[in-house]
This record gives structure tokens, sequence and C-alpha cells, in this order.
């Protein structure tokens, strides 16, 4: 018995705290909680993670037993560790948005708590979330380095933030976001760091907007329902990314820095006369990848730019 003892060490309990806490950082927040209950000397690692990934999958959808979990979970974290990734993710259920109501009446205090803990990176997943709010402290966390918002068709405006001024904030992930007039801008403005700018799937419902610090920008199919002209200012842009099916003529302004550029744009047949502002503002780009579409639509513009 002794000897094979010795031939099956348990290498695991060798490792350092910190090495074992940066592996549990690795897995759901469920996971992490369960090892509590391998020896004494695990009883407290899990309060110590610095990532925690709350996924509603994990409990099968059941909006009660997640909420319960995830405010004991918190509650006895150790007060002393930082929080240097925080994820929520409650998407994938259909007809959710009134299931989820119980996530919701929780998300602010959860968030305030990241906020609280100096959270670096926060990732918020919400379907169905027009009864959504978010504390005004996310909009001031001066320790956010990166932060995504997928919020399945929500207007910004409901959020309402008195301030935003996210000084350290140097990438910004927005998908299914609504943007009327100077939403959009107001965030950019409050975001005077920020390099990595997309948005996919947005509502753009304003005729203009400016990205002063962005070096890499992708726009991914946004709706802009009856603008006529969308005007992007980005002078210190670098790279491009347009994937769009476009109702309105997109004029690209002050971008003399951009170098690579991947096009994809769509329009309808009777804008098809439209001379591709963009070739003109990108005709300084070493890389260009467009589509065939966008190719016939605007090859006349390209040959001009070949010609000069």
């Amino acid at each position: 018995m002794e000897r094979m003892k010795n031939e099956n060490p348990d290498r695991l309990s060798s490792l350092s705290d910190d090495l074992i806490v940066s592996i549990l950082s690795h897995l759901p927040v469920k996971e992490v909680a369960k090892t509590c209950i391998l020896s004494k000397r695990w009883q407290n690692l899990w309060s110590m993670v610095p990532s925690l990934c709350f996924d509603i999958h994990n409990w099968d959808g059941n909006c009660e037993k997640f909420t319960d979990f995830a405010g004991k979970f918190l509650l006895k974290r150790d007060e002393a560790t930082e929080t240097r990734i925080f994820r929520i993710f409650c998407q994938g259920f259909k007809h959710a948005s009134d299931k989820f109501l119980p996530v919701y009446s929780k998300a602010s205090k959860w968030i305030t708590y990241a906020v609280k803990h100096n959270v670096k990176i926060l990732e918020l997943s919400f379907c169905g979330a027009c009864t959504l709010r978010f504390p005004d402290c996310l909009f001031t966390c001066k320790t956010l380095e990166a932060l995504k918002l997928d919020l399945m068709t929500f207007n910004f405006s409901n959020l309402k933030p008195s301030t935003i001024h996210l000084p350290r904030l140097r990438n910004l992930n927005l998908d299914h976001i609504d943007f009327f007039y100077d939403n959009l801008e107001k965030v950019l403005l409050g975001c005077p760091n920020l390099q990595d700018l997309s948005m996919e799937n947005c509502g753009l419902k304003m005729s203009e907007f400016s990205c002063h610090s962005v070096k890499r920008l992708r726009i991914v199919g946004p709706y802009t329902s009856n603008i006529e002209t969308i005007s992007i200012s980005a002078p210190c842009l670098e790279i491009l990314v347009l994937k769009c099916y476009m109702d309105s003529w997109i004029i690209l302004k002050d971008m003399p820095k951009v170098t690579q550029a991947t096009l994809c744009i769509n329009s309808p047949n009777n804008k098809r006369e439209y001379k591709c502002h963009l070739f003109r503002s990108l005709s300084g780009v070493k890389s260009l990848d467009i589509s065939s579409l966008c190719w016939e639509v605007y090859h006349i513009s390209i040959c001009k730019i070949l010609d000069t």
C-alpha cells in the first residue's frame, strides 16, 4: 500500500495556491464552488478566483437557482480579491424576456460588485432586456479596460447614465443595441483612450458620429431606419471592417491613417449610383478586401483611384 502511494503522488496538491487559483479561473463559477469539498486546503481557494463567469446555461435556464447561487457566491467571496474578469451570460432561451426578470433585478447589484472590486474586463449578455438597468458606477469605472454589451435589441437611451467617463477603456464591443441621435457620440467622447470599437447588429439612427482615438473599427450588420446618410470620422483609424446591407450612404471622413480595410456592402439597386465615398477616403490603404458585389457596384471608383 505504501508503495502504491509513492507511485501515485497527489501532484495537484503540490502546486502553489496561486497556480491552482489561476487554473480555477478558467472554469465556470458553478464548478469552481464545488472544489471547496476536496480538502481543507481547498475550502477557501474558490473565493480567491479573480475571473468569474456566470452562465445561466449551467443552471439549465433556471433563473431562481441562478440568482440565488450568484448572490451567495459573491457574498462569501474573499473581499480582498480583485475581480479582473466578470462575465454574465443570460441568452439562448425562447420567450425569455419575462423569464429573466429575476436576473435583471439583481444584475445592477452584481455589476456594482464587479466595479467595486476593480474589474478590468466586463462582459454582459442579456436577452429581451427591456427592463434592464445598469448602475451609474459602470459608466465611471476607473479600472475598466474592456467592455462587451450584448443586449438583444436594447435602446441605449433606457440606460440614461448621468455621466460617461471610462478613462482606461481600450476595447468596446457592442451587440444588438439601438443608438439614437447623440447617444453613441456621448459614449465615445467618454472613452478618451478607446482603440478597438466593434458594433454588430446595432441600430445606428444618427447622421454622424466620431471615433477620435479609435484605431480599429468593425461595423457588422447595422440598421439605420430611414437615415439617408451616416458620416463617420476617425482620424486615428488604421483598420476598418464594414460588413452590412445599407439603406443609407456611408460617408467616411478624416481617415488618413487607414492601411487595412475590409468592405462587404450591399446597397439597394436604386442606389447603385452611389460612388463610394468610402474608396476616396481609403486611398492610402495597403491591404483591401472587398466582396464581389461591392466590386460590381464600385469598380469605376476604384479604377479612378488607381489611375491617379
